[in-house]
């Protein structure tokens, strides 16, 4: 899958490249400055000074309560020169991303510690909510929760991006500042998991919930 939708897929996983979060050397505001300057710094060979910026981001995102996906990049690129955050810290569930295939396109349902929510449609309709009401803020809870349990029996991938889903497949990705821990397979196969379903099923929850909020009254 290729075009908007899948660069727009592909900005879900706190995984962008270095040279694309963010696109471009334009100021704009923190912390996207931050990952510019930490990307400077990284080009003309002062790794300290990169490793410097990129924790003052995800200190300051965290400490702010700010966009979860701002941790998760900064803590990709730590990662990246072999810097690991605390064990107490590591395994804590930022984000969790639902993937389904429909023929060659995804259905994609992901939910942030910040209260953020992405759906975006295998048809190519995108919801993105920042601020969401308080009935779909408890659907996102639950599947963070959900999530949490689910990543604590699971260990974090290592490689730089998420292997390709075959179609007819499921994935659940939980975000963590060690790094995306998952899940994936047939349908019918993750969907009987005993260990997926709470996921699968918050995350149903939860779309019913975003769905429903383009039903109201106009």
């Amino acid at each position: 899958m290729s075009g908007p939708d899948e660069r727009l897929r592909s900005t879900l996983f706190g995984l962008v490249p270095l040279d694309r979060w963010p696109e471009g050397d334009e100021p704009s505001g923190e912390p996207w400055d931050g990952f510019v300057r930490a990307r400077r710094h990284l080009a003309a060979g002062d790794q300290d000074l990169a490793i410097r910026e990129w924790s003052q981001v995800a200190m300051v995102v965290d400490l702010t309560g700010g966009e979860s996906r701002h941790v998760l990049q900064a803590w990709q690129f730590l990662r990246s020169v072999n810097v690991h955050p605390d064990e107490s810290i590591a395994g804590q569930v930022l984000g969790v991303v639902v993937e389904v295939t429909v023929g060659d396109a995804h259905d994609v349902l992901a939910a942030y510690a910040d209260g953020s929510v992405r759906y975006l449609n295998h048809a190519g309709g995108a919801t993105i909510l920042d601020a969401v009401p308080p009935e779909v803020a408890v659907e996102a809870a639950a599947v963070l929760a959900a999530g949490q349990v689910l990543a604590d029996q699971i260990g974090p991938w290592t490689e730089p991006q998420l292997p390709e889903l075959p179609v007819g497949s499921m994935r659940l990705t939980m975000l963590t500042r060690g790094g995306p821990r998952f899940g994936q397979g047939p349908d019918d196969v993750l969907g009987n998991d005993p260990m997926a379903g709470p996921v699968l099923a918050a995350a149903t929850q939860l779309l019913v919930a975003v769905v429903g909020l383009g039903d109201g009254p106009a």
